[in-house]
Formats: C-alpha cells, sequence, structure tokens
C-alpha cells in the first residue's frame, strides 16, 4: 500500500513547479516565430532553473523536464498538424526528451554541490552535445536550436562563422546557469549582504558569456558591410517566382498550375532580371523522365532569354527511384546535362524507412517508390559572368549545417535554398525555416537565395540580414513574385571561415570538456568514498 502512495505522489507537483515548466515553455516557444523575441534567449531557462531541487526524484526531474519541453515543441511544431496530427504529437514527444535529460543533469549537478562557473560550462557544454546528436540520431531534426533564436539579431551571429551555431547556444545557455545562480546567491544572502553577494557573483558568472556576446556583436558592428568595397560592382538581378501551387496538397489540375507558373514566370521576367529562381516541385512533371516537361521549360527559357534555376524531379529512365534535385536551364543551351540532388531525404515522405524489414508499413504510409538521396554536394554554375558557382540545398536541408558548409568546401560562391512549404499553411512553418538559413550564411560567410513555393523568398546577406523578401500586402504567403538585387561581399570572396574549414570543432570540445567534467565527479566520489571508509 505504501509503495503505491509513494509511486502515486511521484506524479503529483506543486504549484510552484507547474508554473515553472508552463513558463519556461511559454518562453522558449516565444524565441521563434510568431512570436520572435530573441532576447528571452537570455532568461528563458529561469523558471525552471530556480526550482528547488532537494525534493526532486529522479522521475519527478524527468517528468517535469518532459513536460515543459513537450508543451514547447507541440506549439512550436503545431503547423505540421497540417500533414499529420498524431505525427506531430510523437515527434514533440521524442524531442522532448532531449530537455528532460538535460534538466536531470542540472539536477544533479546542483545537488553535487559544483563551483557556480564549472557547473554553467559544463551544463551548458551538454546543452550543445545534446543538440548536435539531435541532428544525427535515427535520420535527424536539428530543427529550431537555440542559435537560431538569434536570426533576427546579426550582430551577435559573427561567432557562428568561428564555432558554428553551437557557440552561441553555448553562451545563451551559460547566460541563464549564471543569471539564476547570480539570483540564488542573492537570495540566500541576509539583506544586509546581499548587494555584496551580487557584486561578487556578477563579474564571472554573468559578465563573461554577456562579454564575449558583447564583443561579437561591436566586432560586426564595426566590420559591417558599410564600406565601400563591399558596394561596389553592379548587383544581380534575381527573379523570385512564387507559383502557390497547392496541388500536391489539395489535387487540382496540373496544367492549371502549370499555365499559373508560367503566367507568373512571364510576369516576373518583364522586370529583366538576370536569372530566374523556381522553388522546389515547381512544375507538376519532372524535368527528367517526362520529355515534354523538359521540352516546355526550355522552350520558356529560350522565349524569355533568361536563365532558370529550378527545383524539380527526375526519374531516370529504367531505374526504380527518383531524386528530388535542383536543376539549370540556360538559353541556348537547355537542361545543365547535370544536377544536384537531395541529400537529406524526409522519412515518411521522400522514402519508407525499414521498407524491406517491415513489409506491412508499404500499406499504411503509401508513397510509391523511395527517393534516392544524392552522392554529394554538387555545383552549378552561376549563370552570371564573373559570379562563380552556386550551392544549391533542397527543402529543409539548409537546417543541416554541415551540408552548407560541404557546399562551401567544395567551392560555392553562394547558397541556393529550393523548398516547398505550402504543406504547413499560412503559419509559423515558413519563416521558422527561414531563420536557419540565417545562420547557414554567417557560418560560411557565403549570400543565401531561398525561393518558397509560397513563402519565404528572398536572400540573405554574409552577415546573416535579410537583406530582402518577397511580400504581397505584407504577407510573405502569395502568387506572384518580384525582382530583388542582390551581391556577394567581395571581402569575402573565396575565403573559408573556420567553421567550413573544421567544422563542428566546437561540438568536440563540448564532449571533451563533459568528458572531463565526468573524470572529475568521478574522482571526487572515490575520494570522498575513502574519506568516510571505516579504518580496520
Amino acid at each position: 500500500m505504501s509503495d503505491r502512495k509513494n509511486a502515486g505522489e511521484g506524479w503529483r507537483f506543486p504549484l510552484p513547479a507547474v508554473v515553472a515548466v508552463v513558463l519556461t515553455a511559454l518562453l522558449r516557444f516565444s524565441l521563434y516565430e510568431p512570436v520572435a523575441w530573441p532576447e528571452a534567449a537570455y532568461f528563458f531557462l529561469l523558471p525552471l532553473l530556480l526550482l528547488p531541487v532537494q525534493g526532486l526524484t529522479v522521475r519527478r526531474t524527468l517528468s517535469l523536464g518532459w513536460a515543459s519541453g513537450f508543451l514547447f515543441w507541440a506549439s512550436s511544431l503545431i503547423w505540421l498538424r497540417h500533414v499529420t496530427l498524431l505525427g506531430t504529437l510523437c515527434l514533440a514527444a521524442v524531442l522532448s526528451l532531449f530537455f528532460a535529460a538535460w534538466y536531470l543533469a542540472y539536477v544533479r549537478v546542483q545537488r553535487r554541490g559544483l563551483p557556480g562557473l564549472t557547473a554553467a560550462l559544463l551544463l551548458a557544454a551538454l546543452w550543445v552535445v545534446l543538440e548536435w546528436v539531435r541532428g544525427w540520431i535515427l535520420w535527424g531534426f536539428p530543427w529550431n536550436p537555440l542559435s537560431v533564436s538569434q536570426a533576427s539579431r546579426p550582430a551577435v551571429l559573427a561567432l557562428a562563422s568561428v564555432t558554428g551555431g553551437w557557440g552561441l547556444s553555448f553562451l545563451l545557455v551559460w547566460t541563464n546557469l549564471a543569471l539564476a545562480g547570480t539570483i540564488r546567491g542573492w537570495a540566500r544572502a541576509r539583506p544586509p549582504r546581499r548587494f555584496l553577494a551580487l557584486h561578487r557573483a556578477g563579474p564571472y558568472q554573468v559578465l563573461l558569456p554577456v562579454g564575449i556576446l558583447l564583443g561579437s556583436a561591436v566586432w560586426t558592428v564595426a566590420a559591417f558591410p558599410g564600406s565601400r568595397a563591399a558596394r561596389e560592382g553592379d548587383p544581380v538581378r534575381v527573379g523570385f517566382v512564387q507559383p502557390y501551387s497547392t496541388m500536391l496538397r489539395d489535387g487540382g489540375s496540373p496544367n492549371a498550375n502549370l499555365a499559373d507558373l508560367w503566367a507568373t514566370t512571364r510576369a516576373v521576367a518583364a522586370a529583366g532580371p538576370d536569372l530566374l529562381l523556381w522553388p522546389e516541385s515547381a512544375t507538376p512533371y519532372p524535368v527528367v523522365g517526362e520529355e515534354r516537361m523538359r521540352v516546355a521549360i526550355e522552350q520558356l527559357v529560350e522565349e524569355l532569354g533568361r536563365p532558370l534555376l529550378m527545383g524539380n524531379l527526375a526519374f531516370p529512365p529504367g531505374k526504380d527511384y527518383y531524386e528530388n534535385a535542383v536543376f539549370l536551364v540556360e538559353p541556348g543551351r537547355g537542361l545543365h546535362p547535370r544536377w544536384y540532388a537531395k541529400r537529406e531525404l524526409v522519412p515518411f515522405g521522400e522514402f519508407l524507412p525499414f521498407r524491406d524489414w517491415i513489409p506491412f508499413l508499404e500499406k499504411a504510409v503509401a508513397i510509391g517508390e523511395d527517393a534516392r538521396p544524392g552522392d554529394g554536394p554538387l555545383l552549378l554554375p552561376f549563370p552570371v559572368p564573373g559570379e562563380g558557382e552556386i550551392g544549391p540545398l533542397v527543402c529543409y536541408e539548409d537546417v543541416f549545417p554541415a551540408l552548407a558548409r560541404s557546399n562551401v568546401r567544395a567551392g560555392a560562391d553562394w547558397l541556393f535554398v529550393a523548398t516547398n512549404n505550402v504543406w504547413y499553411g499560412e503559419e509559423a512553418g515558413a519563416p521558422q525555416h527561414a531563420a536557419h538559413a540565417v545562420l547557414r550564411a554567417v557560418e560560411t560567410r557565403r549570400p543565401v537565395l531561398r525561393s518558397g513555393i509560397a513563402g519565404w523568398s528572398g536572400w540573405i546577406d554574409e552577415w546573416g540580414v535579410a537583406r530582402a523578401v518577397t511580400d504581397a500586402e505584407g504577407s510573405i504567403y502569395f502568387r506572384g513574385g518580384e525582382v530583388l538585387p542582390v551581391r556577394r561581399d567581395p571581402r569575402f570572396a573565396g575565403v573559408l571561415t573556420p567553421y567550413v574549414r573544421y567544422g563542428d570543432w566546437f561540438v568536440g570540445a563540448c564532449g571533451l570538456l563533459l568528458l572531463g567534467g565526468l573524470l572529475r565527479l568521478r574522482l571526487a566520489g572515490r575520494k570522498a568514498g575513502e574519506a568516510t571508509a571505516p579504518r580496520e
């Protein structure tokens, strides 16, 4: 009877704990679209961090962390319900396990009584490692890492060119922990000594991570592309075409969608762009494997006299797979013989996992042929003299830092993202997605051109500034297009950032820091055990 009672008590939480769970989830939700309050990243963890840890069992700790994580993920990914509500909730439940694990580590570190700076560094390192693991475990879903919350604050993003977004996540978590430690120290001190306690805790607990961020901001402001060198030369005029075709989602006439795409493209081409962009899955028929579609696109390009970079499908003849790809079509040359095939495929959307092992999945999820992933980065010539080569990415590949990095290591001077976000309605999905491209631009110091079927379409410069976004009456969701002047910053031409050169070295450093911390704790535990052991 007593065991049942204790088990029941493990699931009951006092009101302060419930409030802390909800507040942390709400503050974390506010970091990203549709709220986009990046300053909350400096304190969003405080409600849970300031809970007393003495009465928290492992079960309660995991439950609190998981519940807060689930509230955050379920609300921030709610736009996925347009595809599958059950899948959205299951995904949120799995992603919440990472935050539950981090919060358990936080409670254990607090109970160990580690010095504030040591504890903060270890826990910030653990956050980074967990974010990295989330990006590759199973098929990887590195959506909305903490660093992306700062996408609208380019002044603090410069560190990403050295550490990747991981360094920014590290500093933000460190700041949260430093603030929590300072507040706890101030609260424990008696009133006459509180100012002294705050004074002692402040310099190394809070000012160090914030000082690094401020230093990054000062450097960015000083070096921001306001110099004459960054403005030299004529811009490239790029025509962004948004067909806003809902045929894939809602059905409809393929010919009607093609007619709309042709009309919209001709209207944009009338403004005299140097290059036209189409998004992912621009046409209802594949450009490779459907001869009439290829001929029609080549004729349109010839008519307009403008090169076209587009997302489309390839069904190679005689093969039992297809490729989701980016193609180049040029006047007088037609379809470029090489194309970039998407490398990071969507499970249960572009391929069926475990198809050979679990046959009944084919009846539950009917997706036909599996897509074939590309072998690696493949660059296409930027069809404007002197502008180098472009590294394509398809769909949500710009949320994977390693893919953009590999493009630039292969020699890309630009990054191009062709995506189809029409599945997710006119909610936060598209702007959340676009925020990841801001980090890719800063990490690689390459401008990013993005073309979405319904939006977000526009371009981001090497500093993480969204220079221009196509919109109509204040909304990114529309059918139409716009010609935007884009340019590269010549100071980064041919330059490889430390992140591009060395990759996720900062994640490795965090892993070593964690390993050293664990060894230290283990040695300290052994010494404590030896000291308390009875002597014979």
